[in-house]
């Protein structure tokens, strides 16, 4: 078990980061009250694609330094102000078509076990929600899925010197999924799991 801070910049907190699966507990706190007291006794920081870029810019150091001490990280969406590094700077995908989107599944991991290429690719018969663009993973970094006809990366997680955790997904917020009754279901749950040190 363990706490996370999740950062709001939206109308209310989703139900699964309002009660988070497997005993993990979730401190939810206004984007812009964060500072070094909030992220103190957290080990993890749940970032969503909805915040605001520039705020995050400003405290770049704090994040940084956080998975410098061993925090771990979950960051989602095509960042447009890259505020942290890694992952960097975001890269939209320039389809010559849908089936550019498709993924597939990258390395054997805990977090992807039974998850379905096809069920990440297609939600509700449209493709493209699950991720439309990529970070380029660091050295070292474990990729869990890429795009099929590119290679490119889209989710990968990455472990740093001081045992720092940094879970990237490119699309929409994956807390987003779990109420989904698809192999994609589970995925957050295991994200908070690895994060806590639960999954290798």
């Amino acid at each position: 078990m363990a706490r996370f801070v999740y950062l709001l910049n939206t109308v209310g907190p989703p139900r699964s980061i309002a009660e988070p699966p497997d005993g993990h507990l979730t401190s939810i706190v206004d984007q812009y009250d964060l500072d070094a007291a909030v992220l103190e006794g957290a080990q993890g920081v749940l970032l969503s694609q909805h915040l605001d870029e520039r705020h995050l810019g400003e405290h770049a150091a704090l994040l940084r330094g956080f998975l410098e001490r061993g925090g771990a990280v979950v960051l989602n969406g095509p960042v447009a102000r890259p505020y942290l590094d890694p992952p960097g700077a975001y890269t939209p995908l320039a389809p010559t078509g849908a089936r550019d989107w498709l993924l597939e599944i990258g390395a054997a991991h805990p977090i992807m076990t039974g998850v379905r290429a096809e069920e990440l690719s297609y939600r509700r018969g449209v493709i493209g929600f699950w991720a439309r663009g990529f970070f380029a993973p660091p050295e070292q970094a474990v990729v869990l899925t890429r795009f099929a006809a590119s290679g490119h990366a889209a989710d990968y997680v990455w472990t740093n010197a001081a045992g720092g955790r940094l879970f990237v997904h490119p699309g929409n917020d994956i807390w987003g999924y779990s109420g989904d009754g698809t192999t994609a279901a589970p995925i957050f749950a295991r994200v908070l799991d690895w994060c806590a040190g639960a999954l290798a």
